[in-house]
Protein backbone atom coordinates (compact mmCIF):
# COMPACT_ATOMS: atom_id res chain seq x y z
CA UNK A 1 0.00 0.00 0.00
CA UNK A 2 2.87 2.34 0.77
CA UNK A 3 4.63 1.50 -2.54
CA UNK A 4 1.49 2.14 -4.61
CA UNK A 5 0.83 5.45 -2.80
CA UNK A 6 -2.45 4.24 -1.29
CA UNK A 7 -0.90 5.22 2.04
CA UNK A 8 1.45 8.18 2.44
CA UNK A 9 3.62 6.57 5.11
CA UNK A 10 4.48 3.24 6.68
CA UNK A 11 2.42 4.11 9.77
CA UNK A 12 -0.64 4.89 7.66
CA UNK A 13 -0.20 1.62 5.76
CA UNK A 14 -0.10 -0.30 9.03
CA UNK A 15 -3.14 1.55 10.34
CA UNK A 16 -5.08 0.80 7.17
CA UNK A 17 -4.08 -2.86 7.34
CA UNK A 18 -5.11 -3.07 11.01
CA UNK A 19 -8.52 -1.53 10.25
CA UNK A 20 -9.07 -3.98 7.40
CA UNK A 21 -8.21 -6.92 9.66
CA UNK A 22 -10.54 -5.58 12.36
CA UNK A 23 -13.36 -5.22 9.84
CA UNK A 24 -12.88 -8.73 8.48
CA UNK A 25 -12.60 -10.33 11.92
CA UNK A 26 -15.24 -8.38 13.85
CA UNK A 27 -17.68 -6.61 11.56
CA UNK A 28 -17.88 -8.64 8.35
CA UNK A 29 -19.11 -11.89 9.95
CA UNK A 30 -22.16 -10.09 11.38
CA UNK A 31 -23.24 -8.47 8.13
CA UNK A 32 -26.65 -7.31 9.28
CA UNK A 33 -28.82 -5.51 6.69
CA UNK A 34 -28.86 -2.31 8.77
CA UNK A 35 -25.05 -2.22 8.72
CA UNK A 36 -25.09 -2.53 4.95
CA UNK A 37 -27.76 0.18 4.80
CA UNK A 38 -25.55 2.67 6.64
CA UNK A 39 -22.63 1.91 4.34
CA UNK A 40 -24.94 2.67 1.42
CA UNK A 41 -25.88 5.93 3.17
CA UNK A 42 -22.19 6.89 3.24
CA UNK A 43 -21.76 6.02 -0.40
CA UNK A 44 -24.90 7.89 -1.45
CA UNK A 45 -23.99 11.06 0.41
CA UNK A 46 -20.45 11.11 -0.92
CA UNK A 47 -21.56 10.48 -4.51
CA UNK A 48 -24.48 12.90 -4.33
CA UNK A 49 -27.11 10.21 -5.03
CA UNK A 50 -28.69 10.75 -1.61
CA UNK A 51 -30.03 14.21 -0.84
CA UNK A 52 -30.49 15.11 2.81
CA UNK A 53 -34.13 15.24 3.91
CA UNK A 54 -34.72 18.21 6.19
CA UNK A 55 -38.47 17.71 6.66
CA UNK A 56 -40.03 16.35 9.87
CA UNK A 57 -41.38 12.81 9.65
CA UNK A 58 -44.27 11.53 11.76
CA UNK A 59 -44.80 7.78 11.96
CA UNK A 60 -48.45 6.70 11.93
CA UNK A 61 -48.57 3.04 10.93
CA UNK A 62 -46.28 0.02 11.06
CA UNK A 63 -47.66 -2.85 8.98
CA UNK A 64 -46.28 -6.35 9.11
CA UNK A 65 -47.27 -8.21 5.94
CA UNK A 66 -47.17 -11.93 6.57
CA UNK A 67 -47.71 -13.36 10.05
CA UNK A 68 -44.68 -15.09 11.61
CA UNK A 69 -45.16 -18.41 13.40
CA UNK A 70 -43.81 -17.93 16.92
CA UNK A 71 -46.54 -19.97 18.62
CA UNK A 72 -47.05 -23.74 18.43
CA UNK A 73 -50.40 -23.26 16.68
CA UNK A 74 -49.11 -20.44 14.47
CA UNK A 75 -49.29 -16.69 14.85
CA UNK A 76 -47.52 -14.42 17.30
CA UNK A 77 -48.00 -11.84 20.05
CA UNK A 78 -46.05 -8.83 18.74
CA UNK A 79 -45.31 -5.50 20.35
CA UNK A 80 -43.12 -2.62 19.16
CA UNK A 81 -40.39 -0.62 20.82
CA UNK A 82 -39.01 2.43 19.03
CA UNK A 83 -35.70 4.08 19.95
CA UNK A 84 -34.42 7.46 18.82
CA UNK A 85 -30.68 7.97 19.34
CA UNK A 86 -30.86 4.77 21.44
CA UNK A 87 -33.44 6.29 23.80
CA UNK A 88 -36.89 4.63 24.02
CA UNK A 89 -39.62 6.90 22.66
CA UNK A 90 -42.53 4.52 22.11
CA UNK A 91 -43.88 1.15 23.28
CA UNK A 92 -46.99 -0.39 21.77
CA UNK A 93 -49.54 -2.73 23.29
CA UNK A 94 -49.29 -6.49 22.80
CA UNK A 95 -51.21 -7.74 19.76
CA UNK A 96 -52.58 -11.28 19.83
CA UNK A 97 -52.56 -12.56 16.25
CA UNK A 98 -53.59 -16.03 15.07
CA UNK A 99 -51.68 -17.29 12.06
CA UNK A 100 -54.76 -18.47 10.13
CA UNK A 101 -56.93 -15.42 10.82
CA UNK A 102 -54.81 -12.57 9.45
CA UNK A 103 -52.53 -11.95 6.49
CA UNK A 104 -51.13 -8.74 7.99
CA UNK A 105 -51.12 -6.78 11.22
CA UNK A 106 -51.16 -3.00 11.57
CA UNK A 107 -49.87 -1.14 14.61
CA UNK A 108 -51.24 2.40 14.57
CA UNK A 109 -49.67 5.33 16.41
CA UNK A 110 -51.97 8.30 16.91
CA UNK A 111 -51.11 11.10 17.00
CA UNK A 112 -48.14 10.48 14.76
CA UNK A 113 -44.74 10.02 16.41
CA UNK A 114 -42.11 12.59 15.42
CA UNK A 115 -38.88 10.87 14.37
CA UNK A 116 -35.54 12.45 13.55
CA UNK A 117 -32.02 11.12 13.26
CA UNK A 118 -31.09 7.51 13.97
CA UNK A 119 -34.14 5.31 14.48
CA UNK A 120 -34.13 1.74 15.78
CA UNK A 121 -37.38 -0.20 15.70
CA UNK A 122 -37.67 -3.61 17.32
CA UNK A 123 -40.68 -5.88 17.17
CA UNK A 124 -40.83 -8.55 19.87
CA UNK A 125 -42.95 -11.64 20.39
CA UNK A 126 -44.13 -12.03 23.99
CA UNK A 127 -44.23 -15.72 24.71
CA UNK A 128 -47.48 -17.16 26.01
CA UNK A 129 -47.15 -18.41 29.61
CA UNK A 130 -43.41 -17.91 29.41
CA UNK A 131 -41.72 -14.81 30.89
CA UNK A 132 -39.43 -14.07 27.97
CA UNK A 133 -39.56 -12.35 24.60
CA UNK A 134 -38.17 -13.08 21.15
CA UNK A 135 -37.15 -10.62 18.45
CA UNK A 136 -39.46 -10.87 15.42
CA UNK A 137 -37.63 -8.22 13.46
CA UNK A 138 -35.27 -5.31 13.98
CA UNK A 139 -34.57 -2.49 11.56
CA UNK A 140 -32.53 0.69 11.74
CA UNK A 141 -32.52 3.73 9.47
CA UNK A 142 -31.75 7.46 9.44
CA UNK A 143 -34.51 9.94 8.70
CA UNK A 144 -32.25 12.23 6.66
CA UNK A 145 -32.16 9.49 3.98
CA UNK A 146 -35.96 8.99 3.91
CA UNK A 147 -37.69 10.95 1.15
CA UNK A 148 -40.96 9.05 0.68
CA UNK A 149 -43.91 8.88 3.04
CA UNK A 150 -43.96 5.12 2.60
CA UNK A 151 -41.00 2.90 3.47
CA UNK A 152 -40.93 -0.87 2.92
CA UNK A 153 -38.35 -3.40 4.11
CA UNK A 154 -38.42 -6.94 2.75
CA UNK A 155 -37.39 -9.94 4.82
CA UNK A 156 -33.84 -9.77 3.47
CA UNK A 157 -33.57 -6.17 4.74
CA UNK A 158 -34.55 -6.93 8.36
CA UNK A 159 -31.85 -7.68 10.93
CA UNK A 160 -31.86 -11.26 12.24
CA UNK A 161 -35.17 -11.91 10.44
CA UNK A 162 -33.54 -12.52 7.06
CA UNK A 163 -32.35 -15.92 8.32
CA UNK A 164 -35.34 -16.78 10.56
CA UNK A 165 -37.57 -19.49 9.09
CA UNK A 166 -40.45 -18.46 11.34
CA UNK A 167 -40.85 -15.25 9.32
CA UNK A 168 -42.46 -15.98 5.91
CA UNK A 169 -40.27 -15.52 2.84
CA UNK A 170 -42.80 -13.12 1.28
CA UNK A 171 -43.04 -11.14 4.52
CA UNK A 172 -42.22 -7.45 4.70
CA UNK A 173 -42.62 -4.48 7.02
CA UNK A 174 -44.13 -1.19 5.86
CA UNK A 175 -43.90 2.23 7.50
CA UNK A 176 -46.35 5.03 6.73
CA UNK A 177 -45.28 8.60 7.53
CA UNK A 178 -46.70 12.08 7.12
CA UNK A 179 -45.40 15.61 7.61
CA UNK A 180 -47.69 16.26 10.58
CA UNK A 181 -49.02 14.49 13.69
CA UNK A 182 -52.67 14.61 12.57
CA UNK A 183 -54.46 11.38 11.66
CA UNK A 184 -54.09 10.41 8.02
CA UNK A 185 -57.52 10.13 6.38
CA UNK A 186 -58.39 7.30 4.04
CA UNK A 187 -56.49 4.62 5.99
CA UNK A 188 -59.49 2.75 7.38
CA UNK A 189 -58.60 -0.28 5.27
CA UNK A 190 -55.55 -0.81 7.50
CA UNK A 191 -57.66 -1.60 10.58
CA UNK A 192 -57.17 -5.06 12.01
CA UNK A 193 -59.94 -7.63 11.98
CA UNK A 194 -62.06 -8.56 15.02
CA UNK A 195 -59.89 -11.62 15.71
CA UNK A 196 -56.98 -9.38 16.75
CA UNK A 197 -56.97 -8.37 20.41
CA UNK A 198 -54.62 -5.86 22.05
CA UNK A 199 -53.30 -5.87 25.61
CA UNK A 200 -52.23 -2.37 26.63
CA UNK A 201 -50.64 -3.48 29.91
CA UNK A 202 -47.25 -1.95 29.20
CA UNK A 203 -46.38 -1.92 32.92
CA UNK A 204 -45.18 -5.52 32.64
CA UNK A 205 -41.40 -5.39 33.36
CA UNK A 206 -40.80 -7.62 30.35
CA UNK A 207 -42.42 -5.00 28.10
CA UNK A 208 -40.82 -2.00 29.81
CA UNK A 209 -37.31 -3.45 29.80
CA UNK A 210 -35.19 -1.23 27.51
CA UNK A 211 -32.02 -3.13 26.74
CA UNK A 212 -30.06 -0.17 25.33
CA UNK A 213 -30.23 2.12 28.34
CA UNK A 214 -27.08 0.50 29.83
CA UNK A 215 -24.58 -0.95 27.34
CA UNK A 216 -22.36 -2.44 30.05
CA UNK A 217 -25.09 -4.35 31.83
CA UNK A 218 -26.31 -7.79 30.88
CA UNK A 219 -29.84 -8.73 29.95
CA UNK A 220 -30.91 -9.53 33.49
CA UNK A 221 -29.18 -6.45 34.96
CA UNK A 222 -31.43 -4.11 32.98
CA UNK A 223 -34.70 -5.79 34.00
CA UNK A 224 -36.73 -3.83 36.50
CA UNK A 225 -37.35 -5.45 39.84
CA UNK A 226 -34.75 -7.65 41.50
CA UNK A 227 -37.34 -10.22 42.52
CA UNK A 228 -38.42 -10.74 38.91
CA UNK A 229 -34.99 -11.17 37.33
CA UNK A 230 -34.80 -14.95 37.45
CA UNK A 231 -38.38 -15.30 36.28
CA UNK A 232 -38.12 -12.86 33.40
CA UNK A 233 -34.82 -13.80 31.79
CA UNK A 234 -33.35 -17.24 31.21
CA UNK A 235 -30.01 -18.20 29.72
CA UNK A 236 -31.20 -18.00 26.11
CA UNK A 237 -32.35 -14.45 26.66
CA UNK A 238 -28.87 -13.48 27.90
CA UNK A 239 -27.20 -15.05 24.87
CA UNK A 240 -29.55 -13.18 22.57
CA UNK A 241 -28.76 -9.95 24.39
CA UNK A 242 -25.00 -10.36 23.89
CA UNK A 243 -25.46 -11.03 20.17
CA UNK A 244 -27.69 -7.97 19.82
CA UNK A 245 -25.20 -5.87 21.78
CA UNK A 246 -22.33 -6.88 19.48
CA UNK A 247 -24.35 -5.92 16.41
CA UNK A 248 -25.44 -2.71 18.10
CA UNK A 249 -21.86 -1.65 18.81
CA UNK A 250 -20.95 -2.16 15.16
CA UNK A 251 -23.97 -0.10 14.12
CA UNK A 252 -23.10 2.58 16.66
CA UNK A 253 -19.69 3.05 15.04
CA UNK A 254 -21.30 3.40 11.61
CA UNK A 255 -23.97 5.76 12.93
CA UNK A 256 -21.47 8.08 14.59
CA UNK A 257 -19.46 8.31 11.40
CA UNK A 258 -22.65 8.90 9.44
CA UNK A 259 -23.81 11.61 11.84
CA UNK A 260 -20.48 13.42 11.45
CA UNK A 261 -20.71 13.09 7.68
CA UNK A 262 -24.28 14.43 7.69
CA UNK A 263 -23.26 17.30 9.93
CA UNK A 264 -20.45 18.14 7.52
CA UNK A 265 -22.89 18.17 4.62
CA UNK A 266 -25.25 20.33 6.63
CA UNK A 267 -22.58 22.89 7.43
CA UNK A 268 -21.44 23.06 3.81
CA UNK A 269 -24.98 23.72 2.58
CA UNK A 270 -26.34 25.62 5.57
CA UNK A 271 -27.37 28.66 3.55
CA UNK A 272 -29.59 26.63 1.23
CA UNK A 273 -31.05 24.31 3.87
CA UNK A 274 -31.74 26.98 6.49
CA UNK A 275 -32.73 25.24 9.71
CA UNK A 276 -31.82 21.75 8.56
CA UNK A 277 -29.51 21.28 11.53
CA UNK A 278 -32.54 21.04 13.80
CA UNK A 279 -33.52 17.75 12.21
CA UNK A 280 -30.30 15.76 12.56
Amino acid sequence: MHYSNISASADQALDRFAMKRFYEDKVLPVGQPSQKRYVEYFSGLLSGHIKINNKPLFLHHVIMHGIPNFEAKGGCRPFLKIYQAMQPVYTSGIYNVQGDSQTSICITIEPGLLLKGDILLKCYHKRYRNPCRDVIFRVQFHTCAVHDLGLVFGKEELDETYKDERFPEYGKVEFIFSFGPEKIHGMDHLENGPSVSVDYNTQDPLIRWDSYENFNQSCEDTTEGKNNKKKLLNASCSVQSHKSLQTLIHLWVLQNTFERLCSSFYRQSFDSFGSTLDWI
